[in-house]
Order: structure tokens, then sequence, then C-alpha cells
């Protein structure tokens, strides 16, 4: 199914939740709750709490499927309710982690494919990436992972675009530095 079938599929899918439809939810649930789990799991690292943090985002779309206005993609839309129960989840748990001031700086990075091709190793790669801050790993996850668009992953989380290009510049150095150990 080609990307833009899908997401009208999807749409049509929301709409049906609306109206309380649970096989639509159910079919909803099975096409995002990886994608979601896999950015949530970015941000937390522990699986059991991502695992309830992905719950309760799902609860939220069934809750209010009625609310989608179509302005994103269903997508964008699950992974900003995802980004929100995240951040109130963090919250609860007391273990705000405080990033650096993000900068406007161009992106004049070597491309995610250079960056991939440092390291043969997947294992390595995964380590380096759960290195990083846990802005610019939810950035990374979200861009090379859920190949997402800059202007996507700032609809996800609610930041300018800029702010994003500066933490994927970031990580790609950091990423950089790490490989070549």
């Amino acid at each position: 199914m080609r990307a833009t079938e899908e997401e009208s599929d999807d749409a049509r899918l929301v709409a049906r939740v609306a109206q309380g439809d649970m096989i639509a939810m159910k079919t909803l649930y099975q096409r995002h709750s990886e994608a979601v789990l896999r950015f949530v799991r970015s941000r937390l690292r522990d699986q059991f709490e991502a695992s309830d943090v992905v719950h309760n985002t799902m609860l939220d779309v069934w809750r209010g499927a009625g609310r989608f206005e179509g302005r994103s993609s269903v997508r964008s839309w699950i992974l900003s309710i995802a980004r929100y129960k995240t951040v109130d989840h963090v919250r609860k748990q007391s273990r705000v982690e405080l990033g650096e001031a993000d900068e406007e700086i161009p992106d004049d990075s070597p491309n995610p494919e250079a960056v991939l091709a440092v390291a043969q190793d997947a294992a390595r790669v995964r380590a380096c990436v759960e290195e990083l801050p846990a802005h610019q790993r939810s950035a990374v996850h979200l861009a090379f992972f859920e190949e997402m668009t800059y202007g996507e992953i700032a609809a996800v989380s609610d930041v300018p675009e800029g702010t994003i290009k500066t933490r994927i510049y970031h990580a790609k150095k950091l990423l950089m530095r790490c490989l070549s150990r």
C-alpha cells in the first residue's frame, strides 16, 4: 500500500474508531503500536514503562478519535499523543532530563548513510544511539528508523523544525565520534 493510500486508510480507520468501531481500533493498533513502542522506548529505555505508555497512548487514541482533525498524518497524531504521554510519565517518575539549549546550526554534517556506514555492527550502532541524550536519541529514531521528515518530527516533538535539525546535527557528530572509537 502506498503512503498516501495508507494515510487515507488510517484517516478512515480513525473516523470509524470515533464511532466506536473496535475492529477499526484493533487494525489501527496493529498498524502503529510497534512504531509507537519504538518511539517511546527510545525516550524511556525501559520496556515495561514503554509498554504502559503505549497502552495509555492507544487508550487516548480510542477516546480522542473524534477530535482528530486531519491536519497531520494519523501516525504523526498518534506519535504526538505518545510524546505527551511519555512526558507525563517522566514527570510522574520525577526523572525529568534537562537538555542543552539548541542552537540554529546549518546541517552540513555527513548524510545518514555515511554515519551508518562507519559501523558495520548493528549492535555497536544501537549502543552508540543509546548513549545520546534523550532528545537527540528520539529525533534520530524518528528520522532514521521511522523515516519521518524534519517537519513531522518537529510536530511530534512540539519544537521548531530548526531545533530538530540542530538535534540531528549534534547527534550525528556524537554518533560519528562514538563509532570511530
